[in-house]
This record gives C-alpha cells, sequence and structure tokens, in this order.
C-alpha cells in the first residue's frame, strides 16, 4: 500500500498539471472503486476547478472550487497517471477518465480495484482529518508530542506506529525501518520507552520519510508516480523485506515476524531487547 512517501509523490507530480485545471467530463469504468453512485461522483466532479491538489496521511485530495474534497485511497495498486495530446489507447488496468480543460486526460489506474474515491463536503473533510493523528513532517510533531502518545498505550511500538489515529501516513515499511534507525525492538511496549529512545525514534520517522520522498517512494509492485516512473528508495532499504539477509549495519541476519499480520522485519543483533 502507498505510505506517505508515496503519495507525497504523487500529489507534488499532479499539482502543476491540475490545480486551476478544469474536469470537462469524469468517466468511471468499475463501480467499485467509487463510494456511493457512480452517477452522483462523476455529477460532483463535472464543470468543477481543482483548486489545490495535497495529501492527508495517505490519502490524496483534490480541493475543488466552491468547497468539496475529491479524496483517493490508493490502496494496494491505485495510481494516477496524466496523458497529453491526442487520444490513444487506454493504459492497462484503466478503471477511470477525467478530461480535463487543458486537454490532457487523467486516468485513474488500479490493477485489483481496491482503491476508492469520493467527493464530500468541506466539513466532512475536516471530520474525516481530524480522526487522524498529526503529520509527522510537520514542526507541530515533535519528539515530545511522539512521547504523550506512545506513553497512553501498552500495545507493542510497531502496532502504534501503523495506527493512523496515532500518527498519520506511516505503514509497514517505513515503521520497520524507523525503528530499525533508532534501535527498537519492534515487540517493545511503547509505554516502556525511554525518553532517548522516543527522541531515536522522532528522529528517524523524519529522516526515513524525508529520504523516501526525496527518492521518489517504494516501488515493490506497481506504485508509480504521475508520469507512470517507479520509486527508487527499495535500494536504500536496511530490513524491510530482506529476512535472512545479511544485516546492512552488523553483518547479522534480518529476521521476520508477524505482528496484527503484518510482516515485520528487524535486526535482533540492532534491535536488542531492553
Amino acid at each position: 500500500m502507498p505510505e506517505l512517501p508515496e503519495v507525497e509523490t504523487i500529489a507534488r507530480g499532479l499539482r502543476p498539471l491540475l490545480e486551476g485545471n478544469r474536469v470537462e467530463r469524469a468517466d468511471v469504468w468499475r463501480a467499485n472503486v467509487v463510494v456511493g453512485p457512480v452517477h452522483v461522483f462523476t455529477r460532483a466532479l463535472e464543470g468543477r476547478t481543482i483548486e489545490r491538489v495535497g495529501r492527508r496521511a495517505k490519502l490524496l485530495r483534490f480541493d475543488l472550487e466552491g468547497g468539496g474534497v475529491w479524496w483517493t485511497s490508493l490502496r494496494m495498486t491505485g495510481q494516477y497517471l496524466v496523458e497529453s495530446g491526442e487520444a490513444g489507447p487506454l493504459p492497462p488496468f484503466a478503471r477511470g477518465r477525467f478530461d480535463l480543460e487543458s486537454g490532457e486526460r487523467l486516468y485513474y489506474v488500479d490493477i485489483r480495484t481496491l482503491g476508492k474515491m469520493g467527493v464530500i463536503g468541506s466539513d466532512a473533510w475536516r471530520a474525516r482529518s481530524a480522526e487522524l493523528g498529526p503529520e509527522p513532517l510537520e514542526r507541530s510533531f515533535t519528539a515530545r508530542d511522539l512521547g504523550r502518545r506512545l506513553k497512553a498505550t501498552r500495545r507493542r511500538i510497531k502496532e502504534v506506529l501503523l495506527d493512523q489515529r496515532v500518527i498519520a501516513g506511516i505503514g509497514n515499511i517505513y515503521a520497520s525501518e524507523a525503528l530499525f534507525r533508532a534501535g527498537i525492538d519492534p515487540r517493545t511496549r511503547a509505554h516502556r520507552l525511554t525518553r532517548p529512545a522516543i527522541e531515536r525514534l522522532h528522529a528517524a520517522i523524519r529522516a526515513v520519510l524525508k529520504e523516501a520522498i526525496a527518492s521518489s517512494g517504494t516501488t515493490f509492485l506497481s506504485y508509480a508516480d504521475a508520469t507512470g516512473e517507479s520509486g527508487s528508495f527499495q535500494r536504500r532499504l536496511r530490513v524491510y523485506d530482506r529476512a535472512e539477509e545479511a544485516c546492512r549495519r552488523c553483518g547479522g541476519p534480518v529476521r521476520r515476524i508477524v505482528q496484527g499480520q503484518r510482516s515485520t522485519y528487524f535486526c535482533p543483533r540492532c534491535q536488542r531487547r531492553r
């Protein structure tokens, strides 16, 4: 599933192409990618100008002229592609097309059709956003704030990092990578982390997310930016998806365990339980 760096990369790529552009026509060919009736969704978009392209947690958001937000959860294999010039063949697995005033076409592509999108009012969007935790790259997200949130739960730290109500945007890849950089065993109870450990984790979260954005995200299956280019951060992963391979720091074997039905990767030597 695309996490914060991937969705941020997509938003940055779409911003110069979509902001100030009007949706002339909207077509959706797979109804299950839309929340609610398709005709209501397309009617809410046609004739509307996209004023701003952004991101909240793992959600892509397009603010519409006159109020309202067109949001998308890309899930496992969803992506947006922009094509210009004369109409050509549809991209493989295209589930929707949005014709723009500029003459360009925005396609929603989704192999597994697990992604979801919809249009909601501004008040409803604010209410939904309020249910999410802080953005980890904002200046207001401090080590003290992180510590306060971790001390309030007895769950294991890896599971807490995946909870979007605690911190927004972190998924399985970057939780494992941040814990490795901070030297924290993923099985540690969150409330037992010391202040130095919390400060290391705070710094690691921000560092790994910034580096991943600079690399346009991580591509394993189908993730690509708005131009169809893959990310490259997978080349810099230190533990994720590297079970039984040598740790890049100590040389010992990277281990894989299952937490909350999700794979967790860590180095037992570098991330010792304390």
